[in-house]
């Protein structure tokens, strides 16, 4: 008899679990936070709808790797963001290649400073922003001045825009994220 009983409670539990879980969802209670610590983009948006070259090529995203990446306005103000991608992609140790640095940038002036800037950190690639549509959107869709700040922002495997993380943000929060993304 205590056995009957032992698999009805065996059977009967993930039964229970569901029926619970459903039940919660349909009234409404459920988490209203998430455990990242970037911010979301208030809408995603694919980067392939923008006309975004390099001195190569169009901007694709066909290798299944994670993006970091910095819009520059200013040089000055991206050269920290610019560091922590270096710094964060190092840090990911085996993961290393699961992940691209990219910076995009639309004013013409300061492409010669970010070219010479970027000879310090290798396997960062540079795109410019043609019409410089990519900053509106960037600018839109986030809460904070992209102009102004020069964040990391983060773009899935399939090239759109995930999250971005304010330049205050603690590089090993930031790192947390991207352990779990990637």
């Amino acid at each position: 008899m205590k056995n009957k009983i032992l698999l009805l409670i065996i059977l009967l539990t993930p039964i229970a679990v569901v029926i619970t879980s459903s039940l919660f969802f349909s009234v409404g209670i459920s988490p209203t936070n998430t455990n990242n610590n970037g911010i979301f983009f208030k809408d995603y948006f694919n980067f392939e709808q923008f006309s975004i070259t390099n001195s190569e090529d169009n901007l694709k995203f066909d290798d299944g790797k994670w993006v970091l990446a910095v819009y520059v306005t200013d040089i000055d103000k991206a050269k920290e963001s610019i560091y922590f991608m270096r710094q964060l992609n190092v840090a990911l140790n085996r993961d290393i290649y699961k992940a691209r640095r990219l910076t995009f940038f639309s004013n013409a002036l300061i492409e010669q400073d970010l070219n010479n800037l970027l000879q310090e950190y290798p396997r960062t690639e540079n795109f410019k922003d043609e019409n410089g549509m990519l900053l509106n959107i960037l600018q839109r869709n986030s809460s904070i001045d992209m102009n102004i700040e020069n964040p990391i922002f983060i773009v899935d495997p399939y090239g759109r825009a995930v999250m971005f993380f304010p330049p205050d943000t603690d590089p090993k929060k930031i790192l947390k994220d991207l352990k779990v993304l990637i």
